[in-house]
């Protein structure tokens, strides 16, 4: 039994660790400017796959923006896009999409500039996008408020060991008068 409780113990503590330094990487990447988007279309497929997590350090400045650059912008009704810089002309950038056959329609400006794609993790954005929901946030949080009790409730089995072992030696000690 002692067995088990160690490998529940340890697989509680890997997971809340795991959402602990997840959740810390996240927190500095945001105080740092970076923020997380999730890939939503195949247009710069094969750079950025769909389901994608695409990190925008929103501190790379408009004029800093070269060519071949993977840029965010908005669009028309606030819609968030992540295409390639293909020309730059003074005050607008021309993007594309890598999988699209023609350039973008509008121009880049200072205006609906966001930032500069620095890197992406394929698939991540699933989860994600599940978690973002009504749903996957009740499910998350029960997930932690369920690791939180377990690790309670289970507690560490050596030092429940070391008690049991304290309070048997003090039951078998003479009392002294």
């Amino acid at each position: 039994m002692n067995k088990l409780l160690r490998v529940i113990k340890v697989s509680i503590d890997t997971l809340m660790a795991i959402i602990i330094i997840v959740g810390a990487i996240f927190l500095v990447l945001y105080i740092a400017g970076i923020k997380p988007f999730v890939v939503q279309t195949a247009s710069m497929e094969p750079a950025i796959h769909v389901g994608s997590v695409s990190f925008i350090n929103k501190n790379i400045k408009f004029e800093d923006i070269k060519e071949n650059d993977v840029i965010a912008f908005k669009i028309q009704n606030d819609k968030q896009v992540t295409h390639r810089a293909v020309s730059i002309n003074g005050e607008e950038i021309l993007t594309k999409g890598d999988a699209n056959a023609i350039v973008d329609s509008a121009p880049v400006t200072k205006k609906n500039y966001l930032g500069k794609n620095i890197f992406s993790i394929p698939k991540v954005g699933y989860a994600v996008t599940k978690i973002q929901t009504k749903r996957g946030k009740i499910v998350l949080g029960t997930v932690i408020l369920m690791l939180v009790a377990s690790a309670i409730l289970v507690g560490d089995p050596k030092k429940k060991k070391d008690k049991n072992k304290d309070k048997e030696q003090n039951e078998s000690k003479p009392e002294q008068s």
